[in-house]
């Protein structure tokens, strides 16, 4: 019997489709080299959201998170989530930006890249793999996985050969909504395996209930590595318990992990959810209505926050039901970042309107446009015209490198900085984040002593000289 490797998720995803991506890297420090002795095969640590909540509302630099967790895991790989030409952003950025994030995630410690596009077009990731076995990590080619009348096998397997044609030496299946169903993963997985020569990965979330179920027969056709997250940060939003996927999958006598250290470890994240328990959304089950709607944890739990903030949270049902027909009217593309943002963000606005696309934001028309990749099937033909009639800015092309130094030094002197844009991972802080960033920099720069201790001590910063 072959057994698929294990990816644990509570470090990046778990914490982000539970507790808003609040969790401290105070909080992840005293756990982590029990979390490197239990075998995993990588430990999920880094992405869009975690890179912006460390800048947003953590104070933390997610250089110096990453620079922690990598001094602490000696043994198991350290992977993170890139969103191709987004990299962790919202926005296309330059060649010249995506080569050196590239480069300095890998120096940093980042062994896996798994590389997604929320619309599938190769193009959007093709720089990413090539840039990231450039540097000699590992490159995770990535299908966004969504139901539609044009996503079939068809659809999935020409995309899948098209990504390890790319050079990917591994092909990841990103089920964020879990939309997809047991028969349909073993059918999947089977047809893959037998098509491509590289390792298969799964990812899928336990909102409607089928993530158990999905990751055990996608285990029955073989494949290689899945995602889990420790039991007391899974299910809901999140993912399958690491503790019951091992239970699974192996009789008593065979199991390779210790599963009175994964109790431990779950008793301490326990701990640390608690803490954090205002962040948590209102789901109490399993939500079979994500089937029709297709509306991911994340996704659904930031658009919560975002109603209950405007007391508007009797909209949601409405709010719900809205995401599918634009997600129809935009050609059917999956809902994961940065599309869930702009799909959400125009339903948003429909609801609070009580009118379909009365009001568009600039982003949503950018969408449709095809600045953000190609669309997978047909746009509505009445959608078009409206926005056809619309005056708006193009987006500005993104800044090189070298552009975005000058910029940043100009800041650096005019704010009495150190030279901080000589610093790749500071330069690029700034450019993935330049207001996130400059309220980082501005408030680590004026505070006393006392303040800076009391933000190593609660939030896990760590200071350069």
């Amino acid at each position: 019997m072959k057994y698929p490797s294990i990816t644990e998720l509570v470090l990046r995803d778990g914490q982000q489709s539970l507790i808003a991506t609040r969790m401290r890297l105070s909080d992840m420090t005293p756990i982590l080299s029990k979390l490197d002795n239990i075998g995993f095969s990588s430990l999920e640590v880094w992405g869009g959201a975690t890179y912006d909540c460390c800048l947003r509302f953590l104070n933390e630099d997610p250089w110096k998170r990453l620079s922690v967790i990598k001094s602490n895991v000696k043994k198991t790989k350290l992977q993170m989530l890139l969103r191709g030409k987004n990299l962790v952003g919202y926005k296309k950025y330059d060649d010249s930006v995506i080569d050196l994030f590239i480069k300095e995630s890998s120096k940093n410690g980042i062994d896996i890249f798994r590389i997604f596009d929320a619309l599938n077009d190769i193009n959007n990731i093709l720089y990413s793999i090539e840039c990231v076995n450039k540097y000699g990590s590992n490159s995770q080619g990535t299908i966004s996985y969504t139901t539609s009348p044009i996503h079939n096998d068809k659809y999935w397997l020409k995309l899948a050969k098209d990504i390890e044609d790319a050079g990917a030496k591994s092909l990841g299946i990103k089920d964020m909504a879990g939309l997809l169903k047991p028969k349909t993963a073993y059918s999947l997985v089977k047809k893959l395996k037998k098509n491509l020569n590289i390792p298969i990965h799964l990812h899928t979330h336990a909102t409607t209930g089928l993530a158990d179920a999905t990751n055990f027969k996608a285990f029955e056709a073989g494949v290689d590595n899945i995602d889990t997250s420790i039991s007391s940060f899974s299910n809901l939003y999140a993912h399958t318990a690491t503790e019951s996927l091992i239970s699974m999958i192996y009789d008593e006598d065979e199991n390779p992990f210790n599963m009175n250290e994964l109790a431990e470890i779950s008793d301490y994240f326990q701990n640390i959810r608690n803490k954090y328990s205002k962040y948590e959304g209102s789901m109490k089950g399993v939500d079979i209505k994500m089937l029709i709607n297709q509306v991911p944890g994340g996704m659904l739990s930031i658009l919560e926050k975002q109603l209950f903030d405007i007391n508007k949270l009797d909209k949601l049902d409405d709010l719900i039901k809205e995401i599918p027909e634009i997600r129809k009217d935009v050609g059917y593309i999956p809902l994961v970042t940065p599309t869930s943002q702009i799909i959400g963000a125009q339903a948003l606005l429909n609801v609070l309107d009580n009118s379909r696309y009365k009001n568009l934001n600039k982003e949503f028309i950018d969408l449709v446009n095809g600045k953000y990749g190609k669309i997978p099937g047909e746009v509505n033909k009445s959608l078009l015209k409206i926005i056809d009639s619309k005056n708006y800015e193009e987006t500005s092309t993104s800044l090189t490198v070298n552009d975005a130094r000058l910029e940043f030094k100009k800041f650096c002197k005019d704010n009495s900085l150190k030279d901080l844009y000589n610093n790749n991972t500071d330069l690029l802080n700034y450019i993935l984040f330049p207001k996130e960033s400059k309220d980082f920099y501005n408030k680590s720069t004026s505070m006393s002593m006392n303040d800076l201790i009391e933000l190593q001590e609660g939030f896990g910063f760590y200071l350069s000289d």
